[in-house]
C-alpha cells in the first residue's frame, strides 16, 4: 500500500490541521489503507457464481399506466412547453 500525504489531502479538502491532527489523521489513513490491503488478499475465486443475476423476478409488469392528473389542469402553469415558475434569483 502506498502512503497518504496526510498535507495533500487537508490541502485538498481546505482543512488547515495542527501537526498532531496531521500525525493522528496519517495513522487513521494508515490503518485503513491496512484494511483495504487485507480485502484485496481475500480469495474470491467462485464466490457470488451461484446467484444468476439475470435471472431477477419482476413483481409487477412494467407498463404505461393513465395517470390521474392531465396536462389541461396545468394549462395556465406552462408556458413554451415548460413550467412557469417566479425568479428566485434577481
Amino acid at each position: 500500500m502506498e502512503k497518504i500525504d496526510v498535507a495533500h489531502v487537508a490541502k485538498l479538502a481546505r482543512l488547515k490541521l495542527t501537526d498532531q491532527e496531521s500525525v493522528a489523521i496519517g495513522k487513521k489513513f494508515g490503518e485503513i489503507l491496512g484494511y483495504i490491503g487485507l480485502l484485496a488478499e481475500v480469495d474470491l475465486e467462485g464466490e457470488g457464481q451461484d446467484r444468476d443475476e439475470t435471472q431477477l423476478v419482476n413483481y409487477r409488469p412494467d407498463g404505461a399506466v393513465a395517470s390521474l392528473v392531465k396536462l389541461e389542469d396545468f394549462s395556465e402553469l406552462i408556458e413554451n412547453r415548460h413550467f412557469k415558475v417566479p425568479s428566485i434569483i434577481e
